[in-house]
C-alpha cells in the first residue's frame, strides 16, 4: 500500500483538507505520496511550502506554492498567504512542506519555526526510524536544540524514550505552532526491518501521551 494512501486513510484526511508537514525524515516524499494518492482518487490536488526547497522537488506537481526562486532554491509563501490561497481556490487537497531539516532524520524547532498555515486541518510530524538509538548529533538538524528538548546532550542516543518527548513537546518539540483544531499525528518512516522494534515502541509511547503514530515501512 503507498504511504499517501496509507496516511489518508488512517488520519482520515478528506476533501477540503490542508496538511502541514513538519519534522525531518522525508516531508518530501510523503508530500508527493499523498498528492499522488488523492489525485487516483480523482482529487483536485496542490503542493507548495512555507520554508525553502529546491526547485526539483516541485517538478511534477500541477500547483505548487511559493514566492519566488533563487537559485536552484524556492522561496515559500507566507503562512498566511497560503491560508488566503486555500480559503480562495478550495482544492480538495492542499499539502504544505512547513519546515526545512537539510535532509537529516529528526530536528527540533528554532525559534521562529515551523510556518505552519492556521488553515492546517492536519499537521503532520515526520521522524525516520533510521535516526533513534542514534546519535543525536549524527542525525539531527539543530541537534543542540534536539538534545535540550530531549533532556540529554548531542552526543547522545536518540532513544525512542528521548524521540517521544521531542515528538510530543508543545512548545519546544514537533507540535509547537499546530492550530487548536488540526488533527495532529507523528509518521514514523523509513522502517526497515532492523527499524521494527524500535519504531513499534516509539508508536506505543506516543500513543501513551495522546499523540496519533503511523508506521510507514520502507516500500520495495
Amino acid at each position: 500500500m503507498a504511504l499517501g494512501r496509507i496516511l489518508i486513510d488512517r488520519l482520515g484526511i478528506t476533501r477540503t483538507s490542508l496538511v502541514s508537514l513538519v519534522g525531518g525524515g522525508g516531508k518530501s516524499t510523503l508530500m508527493r505520496s499523498l498528492v499522488d494518492d488523492a489525485t487516483e482518487r480523482g482529487w483536485t490536488c496542490a503542493a507548495g511550502t512555507t520554508t525553502k526547497v529546491y526547485a526539483a522537488q516541485s517538478v511534477g506537481f500541477a500547483v505548487f506554492l511559493h514566492r519566488r526562486a533563487e537559485g536552484d532554491k524556492l522561496i515559500g509563501m507566507e503562512p498566511h498567504d497560503v491560508d488566503e490561497w486555500f480559503a480562495a481556490n478550495r482544492p480538495d487537497l492542499l499539502v504544505v512542506e512547513a519546515d526545512g531539516s537539510r535532509s537529516r532524520r529528526v530536528k527540533a524547532p528554532a525559534a521562529h519555526e515551523p510556518p505552519i498555515p492556521s488553515a492546517s486541518t492536519h499537521v503532520i510530524a515526520v521522524i525516520g526510524a533510521d535516526a533513534i538509538n542514534r546519535v543525536i548529533e549524527d542525525v539531527a538538524h539543530r541537534p543542540m536544540l534536539t538534545a535540550a528538548v530531549c533532556g540529554c546532550g548531542p552526543y547522545e542516543r536518540l532513544t525512542p524514550q528521548r524521540a517521544a518527548k521531542l515528538l510530543s513537546h508543545p512548545e519546544r518539540g514537533s507540535r509547537k505552532n499546530v492550530p487548536d483544531a488540526a488533527v495532529f499525528a507523528v509518521a514514523i518512516t523509513r522502517i526497515g526491518p532492523r527499524q521494527v522494534d524500535a519504531a513499534r515502541e516509539l508508536s506505543m509511547l506516543l500513543a501513551d501521551a495522546g499523540v496519533i503514530a503511523v508506521e510507514l515501512p520502507v516500500l520495495s
